[in-house]
């Protein structure tokens, strides 16, 4: 887990990876968020979040004033219940992004995820 100030673990970063990809894949895509209505639970292992055995998985679909940070995503996912948080709308321009960086991102590239990463969460 990541604290203050430090980049985060591997394991952290991977997860961020997915859980921004994941964001970006129902922002960009109507069938995708279809899906992810449909079953929060089922999305979430679709997209590699690690969702324990018998976990809830609550989706939090609220605008935010600002950025999630890592720890937070990460505190929210690993607290009593799985929170997925993914804005009705993005919190990030779209449209700013390349066709590459999206698929990048929707497919779960590396090349482009860190640029990715960095407009979707903060680190506090």
């Amino acid at each position: 887990m990541t604290t203050d100030g430090q980049t985060p673990e591997p394991a952290d970063a991977d997860f961020l990876n997915k859980y921004t990809a994941m964001m970006v894949s129902v922002w960009k895509d109507e069938n995708e968020k279809r899906k992810l209505l449909a079953d929060p639970r089922r999305f979430a292992i679709d997209a590699g979040l690690p969702v324990a055995e018998g976990k809830a998985v609550r989706l939090e679909r609220g605008q935010v004033d600002g950025l999630f940070t890592a720890e937070q995503l990460l505190a929210d996912w690993n607290g009593a219940e799985h929170v997925l948080h993914v804005p009705e709308a993005p919190l990030i321009d779209l449209s700013e992004l390349d066709e590459r960086e999206l698929e990048a991102v929707a497919g779960g590239s590396s090349e482009a995820k860190v640029n990715i990463i960095v407009a979707c969460v903060v680190n506090a």
